[in-house]
């Protein structure tokens, strides 16, 4: 019995996908709660990164935007090490947890610019071509939007039909959107432009005359690559 349930566990961990690491089910890495990037047939991550739409998570799952919160693979924010030393707070912060499971609220640091918090790094901080980011944004701060270079690869990604944000760019790509659609059980995409002086809203799904949050002229959005190279 005591064998059968060290098996048991053994597989579920061999199944279970990790962060920042390509799935062998789905064949995509997700590297936060809810972006992803494709993997190549060598099992790399590659390309850009991609944001699940709205109320969804990457997880391990098939389709892998799933609306299940807890299958989400990328659970790194403010978990505490192993030996319950510290957490990752963001890419490059982090709380200490004082020998508890629960991270201080008042007891931290940031990581030099030129390294991320690896919650796997004894040092804590570490260099970001020799370390995985342990905890990117969720995707819900001035950086909310997705970094698409094919809108038929993104819908035939996320496999849903609808309007989803293309960019943040305020004169240019916040006026634009992704129409995804399905043809003969084959999902296919294109970029389309609000009229006027419109903005795509990416909760309503329709083009308004009111400044998304999400756009901006002045702060720079990254795409995954962009950011480790930081």
């Amino acid at each position: 019995m005591l064998r059968l349930l060290i098996f048991l566990g053994v597989a579920v961990l061999g199944c279970q996908a990790a962060c920042n690491q390509c799935s062998t089910t789905t064949q995509v890495a997700c590297v936060s709660a809810t972006q992803f990037q494709f993997c190549s047939a060598d099992s790399v991550a590659i390309g850009g990164l991609y944001t699940c739409p709205s109320g969804t998570y990457c997880t391990e799952q098939s389709p892998f935007c799933n609306s299940d919160s807890t299958l989400v693979t990328c659970q790194g924010c403010n978990k505490c090490s192993s030996d319950n030393r510290f957490a990752c707070t963001g890419r490059n912060t982090f709380a200490l947890c004082l020998g508890t499971s629960t991270p201080s609220t008042s007891v931290g640091g940031t990581c030099g610019s030129n390294f991320v918090c690896n919650l796997e790094n004894a040092n804590i901080c570490g260099s970001p071509t020799t370390n995985s980011v342990t905890c990117l944004d969720s995707g819900t701060g001035p950086c909310d939007g997705t970094a698409i270079t094919n809108p038929t690869e993104y819908c035939q990604s996320i496999q849903q039909s609808g309007r989803f944000p293309y960019g943040r760019d305020t004169s240019t790509t916040c006026r634009q959107y992704v129409n995804c659609y399905a043809y003969a059980g084959i999902f296919y995409g294109n970029i389309y432009s609000c009229p006027g002086s419109t903005y795509f809203d990416s909760t309503s799904h329709l083009c308004t005359n009111a400044t998304q949050a999400r756009c901006s002229d002045t702060v720079s959005c990254l795409t995954l690559k962009d950011r480790l190279l930081l």
